[in-house]
């Protein structure tokens, strides 16, 4: 009985959903949209954008070692690495700071010395290194790659010539010793990311060896392996357990740390919002439910005089909120998953529609412009800056996250529905006959 008087206070006979309760059902499907927008799409571009900086810079896991860090040391790591389960790749890399100095200028950029073969052999750093110009070519000790900005603050291209200057160590009484090599530029790259392309150039492992201190810069063992998103830990125990003891490994998140909490807080701060906005929605299912009480008085004691107890009627009410929350987040879901999978598509839907605007403004405004003398051609209007952010946002749908969200949608609902059938439950039927 609670079940059909609750379905009948949503529904009609005549199968018309209620007004107050369709105006309840569209704010919550319109409230659960974006929430889901921002779950799917936020770690999408997570992982997107700490994958970048994971396969070209930090790896999954990094491997120094302690006291020992000698040739043979590397050599007798790089052997024992490959005992353990799901590595897939293991580099040196030594990455110190520099001066460069060209005829256009000089710059301070970090030095990575690599070797010559890591374009060839690591297939998730080739997926997002680009080469603009030239190749990566590392094989003579004079060779040196050149970030797309660092290039053009220099002035410099492919097979020009640059001055790096590093030091190389202290003399007997504490002087710094600066080293002065030539080399020429191989290739010039770009990161995807301005701030890396402004700092980061690339030398043979052989030569960094030789011209960057020690006591200044930074060597370890880059380590890739199948699942770095996964679970690190038994990956970390099961590589430390085939290392010396003088090996120690850290993952990235305790490299990346900083930045991933600070993704993950901004995420946590928008996931907060939105579901703010959904709780205000959800309340539109009070203020309805409490509209159809009054519309219904007599209805109502009319059903109590026959013998509706109050705890049935009060167990209708909550059912009509939670089959609005249902036909809400039916909606909202449906339309929230449908706009995340194609967010790359409206993105450039959006900026199509901006710049076509833009163009029509322009086109308008031509003639005063050419009459001032100030008609330029304008740059095209990005909403995703690609050089700041990706080029394309991965998409993950994470159903726990979805049914998260189902699940409070249909508890916020069914609260809503809690005050206005205690109402109902209270009406007196000999008042409301009287009047």
């Amino acid at each position: 009985l609670p079940l059909l008087f609750g379905l009948r206070t949503v529904v009609s006979r005549r199968g018309r959903l209620s007004r107050p309760l369709a105006g309840a059902v569209l704010g919550i499907a319109l409230s659960l949209i974006p929430l889901v927008v921002v779950l799917q799409v936020a770690d999408g571009m997570i992982e997107g954008i700490t994958r970048r900086y994971l396969e070209l810079g930090t790896y999954h896991l990094q491997v120094f070692l302690t006291g020992r860090a000698d040739e043979r040391a590397y050599a007798e790591v790089q052997t024992r690495r490959g005992q353990a389960d799901g590595v897939t790749h293991a580099v040196r890399d030594r990455q110190g700071v520099a001066l460069l100095d060209a005829a256009a200028g000089r710059s301070a950029v970090t030095v990575r010395a690599v070797p010559a073969e890591l374009y060839r052999t690591d297939e998730g750093f080739r997926r997002f290194f680009s080469l603009q110009a030239g190749e990566f070519d590392l094989d003579s000790p004079g060779a040196i790659l050149l970030g797309s900005e660092v290039a053009s603050r220099l002035g410099v291209s492919v097979g020009g010539e640059v001055k790096l200057l590093t030091t190389a160590g202290r003399a007997s009484g504490g002087r710094v010793l600066p080293v002065l090599s030539t080399m020429r530029v191989r290739g010039v790259f770009s990161t995807g990311y301005q701030e890396l392309d402004k700092l980061w150039s690339y030398i043979p492992l052989e030569r960094g060896l030789r011209i960057l201190p020690e006591d200044s810069s930074a060597q370890f063992l880059g380590v890739k392996v199948r699942e770095p998103f996964g679970d690190l830990a038994g990956q970390v125990a099961s590589l430390q357990a085939r290392l010396p003891d003088w090996a120690r490994v850290y993952t990235w998140y305790e490299l990346e740390k900083a930045n991933y909490k600070s993704f993950q807080t901004t995420k946590a701060l928008l996931v907060f919002i939105m579901v703010l906005i959904v709780l205000v929605a959800s309340v539109n299912i009070s203020s309805s439910l409490v509209m159809v009480v009054l519309e219904r008085l007599p209805e109502l004691a009319m059903m109590k005089t026959m013998g509706l107890s109050p705890r049935a009627m009060a167990a209708g009410f909550l059912l009509a909120g939670l089959a609005a929350g249902v036909a809400g987040c039916l909606i909202g879901l449906a339309a929230g998953l449908a706009v995340a999978v194609n967010i790359n598509e409206v993105f450039r839907g959006v900026e199509g529609a901006l710049n076509a605007l833009a163009a029509a403004g322009r086109f308008l405004a031509h003639p005063l412009a050419a009459l001032g003398g100030t008609a330029e051609p304008a740059a095209r209007l990005r909403v995703f800056n690609a050089e700041f952010y990706l080029e394309e946002i991965p998409i993950r749908i994470r159903p726990a996250g979805v049914a998260a969200v189902a699940a409070l949608t249909l508890v916020l609902s069914t609260l809503a529905a809690a005050l206005p059938a205690r109402t109902a439950a209270r009406v007196r039927p000999l008042a409301v006959l009287r009047r």
